[in-house]
């Protein structure tokens, strides 16, 4: 159902100008030297993305995993994903940059937190991208072929995901500032989704009806 899909486009549109008007509200108070309640408005703005992010997935969910709304292209879902990707990932970065809630504890957290999505993402593209090569011969009994494969390519992985974790964590410690290694961070992940998102739509792939 296009109509849903579109629905979900404009909520996580709406849900990252959410964040980033929560980000500018907390800068524009902290500039004007602002105390007190008036610094939990941006805390405020962030529940509401929150909320939005709420439905947001539960729209994708719906659209990925079920044929509850008929038919939805494959570049759509695809596309609408990239969307809920890097808002979740902003809702999570943009909690620790919010009054109240910037110990270093809690923002040391929020951004491992933002990592691991980060890493996962990796992960999960890697594997698949391999997975058929990894599986190949496993129906004919081809076993030890198939788990010596897929060995090398845990190691493979285990070694990009240890060096991205690395880099990020060097970040992180080389700035000594949330905001500079969380925006790294995300303009990281948005750079790495999009690069893989345009690599996988010069792909063909049947499309169902």
């Amino acid at each position: 159902m296009v109509r849903l899909t579109t629905i979900g486009n404009v909520l996580s549109g709406i849900g990252i100008t959410l964040l980033a008007v929560a980000i500018g509200v907390k800068y524009l108070l902290q500039s004007l030297g602002t105390t007190g309640d008036p610094l939990q408005y941006p805390f405020y703005i962030w529940l509401g993305s929150l909320v939005v992010l709420g439905i947001v997935l539960l729209v994708s969910i719906i659209n990925t995993f079920t044929e509850m709304t008929g038919f939805v292209h494959p570049d759509d879902k695809l596309y609408a994903n990239t969307l809920v990707f890097i808002m979740t990932l902003a809702t999570i970065l943009t909690f620790g940059l919010l009054h109240g809630y910037e110990t270093a504890e809690i923002q040391g957290a929020l951004f491992n937190m933002g990592t691991m999505i980060v890493i996962a993402y990796i992960f999960l593209f890697i594997f698949v991208f391999f997975g058929t090569r990894i599986a190949e011969g496993a129906e004919t009994g081809q076993v030890k072929e198939m788990t010596s494969r897929f060995m090398l390519v845990s190691l493979i992985l285990g070694a990009i995901m240890a060096g991205v974790n690395f880099v990020l964590n060097w970040i992180w410690l080389f700035t000594a500032s949330y905001a500079w290694a969380a925006g790294t961070l995300f303009l990281f992940a948005i750079a790495l989704v999009f690069i893989i998102v345009i690599f996988l739509g010069r792909r063909y792939e049947p499309v169902g009806e």
